[in-house]
């Protein structure tokens, strides 16, 4: 890119580089001017009118940044608040501290979670699907009658949390802790638990069962006889 331009970019931008949304306007701008200095100067313009002419076509965009940090850094400071029945779809929400927080019937499909802490929150009937939850603390946390397909849960602390009538087909659990999870009467239809460790775990009345994938996990005797009443395979399943 011209170097001018990416100077401007990076003064405007500086205050809120911490903020992914704002990184992610950054790079769309970037590639928008680079090819806008492109045109004009394949129009014949010198460098320095097609600078100009660049930077003055987009007008003030420092409205628009402040406008997003602003919503953003807000969110971030609520605990336990009430964000029920809100649009938060591709919301970049990553390292929010919301104890008890309310997410009941929300749209939020697309957002993103990482590194957050949810503990106690509730998302029940929501639309969760490819929600990224990964390195979050979801302990006692609510994801009750929701969507959560394509939905990432990598290194989350899933203790207590309530997954009840959620279908979660197609969910990696892979190598989790779970310490008196819910799944009751969830949908397990080629959910993956292979290595998952399980202690005081329930799967009442859980769908699909048999096409979950336990293998290699280790539990505790009571889950290990409520799951084999239920046909799920536990051929290569350890009972502690």
């Amino acid at each position: 890119m011209n170097k001018k331009l990416m100077t401007y970019l990076d003064e405007v931008f500086l205050p809120y580089e911490d903020l992914h949304v704002v990184r992610e306007l950054k790079e769309e701008l970037s590639s928008d001017l680079q090819e806008k200095w492109s045109d004009l100067k394949n129009q014949g313009y010198n460098d320095e009118t097609a600078y100009s002419m660049t930077v003055d076509s987009i007008g003030d965009i420092s409205e628009i940044i402040e406008s997003i940090s602003s919503k953003t850094k807000e969110l971030k400071q609520m605990v336990g608040r009430d964000f029920s029945k809100i649009d938060l779809r591709d919301s970049d929400l990553k390292q929010v501290e919301v104890h008890e927080g309310k997410f009941n019937k929300s749209a939020m499909d697309g957002s993103d979670f990482s590194g957050s802490d949810l503990t106690n929150s509730s998302f029940q009937s929501s639309d969760l699907r490819n929600i990224t939850f990964d390195g979050s603390n979801l302990t006692g946390a609510k994801l009750i009658k929701s969507a959560l397909s394509g939905a990432s849960f990598q290194r989350c602390v899933l203790d207590y949390t309530d997954f009840s009538y959620s279908d979660l087909s197609g969910i990696c659990f892979d190598n989790h802790t779970f310490e008196g999870t819910i799944f009751d009467k969830a949908g397990l239809k080629e959910t993956s638990f292979k290595n998952a460790v399980f202690r005081n775990v329930s799967f009442r009345h859980s769908y699909d069962v048999k096409k979950a994938d336990f293998d290699g996990a280790t539990m505790d005797k009571l889950t290990y006889a409520v799951l084999k009443g239920s046909k799920a395979n536990l051929k290569n399943v350890t009972v502690i």
